[in-house]
């Protein structure tokens, strides 16, 4: 039987009804009779099952209203990659034009979800055999519309207010992998920017820049999932853009074609800001494909993962793709670390190798630059580079400013791996239910889920954490 441990989807639904400020590309229906105007930003954050690894869980939104009234937050359908929301948030729309007033309820409807599972227990789930990696649908669906309850949620005339919607996977998964999405939403109220709102309200989105406008400071990412439109502001941070581009690290570094990874900031307006943002690549000629490694095989050169981001269409791999990386030895494909961040603090990944195939390891999540000669779900590497992997597990043992990780996923247990050392630094971020929490408050025997580089360390795994959440 499958137990699912939970996966908290958390979609941040951004209400601001402020007259100036607040843009979108989203249009909106009107609301309870009241004056005023909105905007809608989702994200999402994420956690897997005893015995099956879930390398990616894909799953449309659709719809979002709030009653009475109607109201529609956005159009077209959204789509949504929970894995590497473990620890992350994705921002996912921003709507306009909402009445103020008081509103009961929110309504969500969900599409097609998807998941590509690491199946280690010891009876067929679905068509996936035991022992293998297969794309699979959920085995039943129930209650892909649902309407939430809202307690006291009220919109005031020129003011910005928030809906928190969690989606968890311990209560949206049955034991035979059936789905439930009434049984696995809630939904709470915060203020944008406000206390306990998150500072990031959207990590390490890596996409191309379609459209850049460096006099007013406004930034278009796009990927394989949508466009993002951003303004840089004075709390934007820039970094490993080559001097040969600027010498000193502001909005003046970007360029049109580049391939970045930004963290989005939400003002108390309801407007997205970039927080971060890191160069990955001077221009978009090759995509970058990031996945989850789930197989090595050195023999052949080669690896095997899960791909989990696209920074472009039209390379024939969909996020949930199994794909198979080749490499070459002589002369050898680079292999690097990505800038590794907690928010904007730099985290030190001196001492820690990754620098040939045999630094490679199940579990971690690497960038790909795709050479144009791939095909589909055959890549062939201009370069492999080492990003931040999640991973949700028990806490075995404590020793500041460490700790270890037990209860693995099966990706990793079944690979050898039965528990990873997580170090810790100053500029960690601790949280739990979006606040902020301290080390100490780590308690033996928890749930956590940790976000950073993974190094194969003689053997053992260690995990250069940049994020911490404590799950309940």
């Amino acid at each position: 039987m499958l137990r699912p441990q939970s996966i908290c989807i958390t979609a941040l639904l951004i209400f601001c009804a402020a007259l100036v400020g607040c843009r979108g590309s989203d249009s909106l229906g009107s609301g309870t009779p009241s004056s005023g105007s909105s905007s809608v930003v989702l994200a999402v954050t994420d956690t897997p099952p005893t015995n099956v690894s879930i390398l990616s869980a894909e799953v449309a939104l659709t719809g979002a209203t709030l009653n009475p009234g109607n109201v529609s937050l956005f159009s077209g359908s959204k789509t949504i990659e929970l894995t590497r929301l473990q620890t992350d948030i994705a921002y996912l729309a921003t709507a306009v034009n909402i009445s103020s007033g008081n509103y009961t309820s929110l309504s969500l409807t969900f599409a097609n979800p998807m998941l590509t599972i690491e199946n280690d227990t010891s009876s067929v789930i679905g068509t996936c055999a035991v022992g293998s990696i297969c794309a699979i649908a959920p085995t039943t669906v129930a209650n892909l519309s649902t309407s939430i309850t809202l307690t006291s949620f009220s919109l005031a005339a020129n003011s910005t207010a928030g809906l928190l919607v969690d989606v968890n996977l311990n209560n949206l998964l049955s034991a035979t992998m059936g789905a439930d999405f009434k049984a696995g939403t809630t939904v709470s109220a915060f203020t944008p920017a406000g206390a306990g709102a998150p500072l990031v309200g959207a990590e390490d989105v890596v996409g191309q820049i379609t459209a850049l406008d460096a006099t007013n400071k406004t930034i278009s990412i796009q990927n394989v999932t949508g466009t993002f439109a951003l303004t840089a502001d004075s709390t934007s941070t820039f970094f490993q853009f080559p001097s040969t581009l600027c010498t000193t690290m502001t909005v003046a570094c970007l360029r049109a074609g580049q391939i970045v990874s930004v963290d989005m900031a939400i003002k108390s307006d309801g407007s997205l800001v970039a927080r971060n943002v890191v160069y990955e690549d001077g221009d978009s000629s090759d995509a970058e494909i990031e996945g989850i490694i789930t197989g090595t095989n050195a023999g052949s050169q080669q690896f095997s993962i899960v791909a989990l981001t696209i920074s472009a269409a039209g390379t024939g791999l969909n996020i949930g793709d199994q794909a198979t990386v080749h490499y070459s030895v002589a002369p050898q494909t680079p292999f690097d670390i990505d800038f590794a961040h907690a928010d904007n603090l730099q985290v030190s990944t001196a001492g820690f190798l990754f620098a040939a195939p045999v630094d490679l390891s199940v579990g971690q999540q690497v960038s790909i630059r795709r050479n144009s000669t791939s095909s589909g779900t055959s890549i062939n590497a201009d370069r492999v580079r080492l990003r931040s992997t999640r991973v949700t597990a028990n806490v075995q043992s404590v020793g500041a400013p460490n700790f270890f990780l037990s209860s693995v996923p099966s990706l990793f247990s079944g690979h050898g791996i039965t528990q990873i050392q997580a170090q810790t630094f100053t500029s960690t971020i601790f949280t739990e239910n979006g606040g902020a929490i301290v080390f100490s408050q780590i308690p033996v025997s928890g749930m956590v889920s940790a976000r950073g580089p993974m190094f194969n360390v003689s053997g053992t795994r260690t995990l250069l954490a940049t994020k911490i959440v404590l799950k309940p």
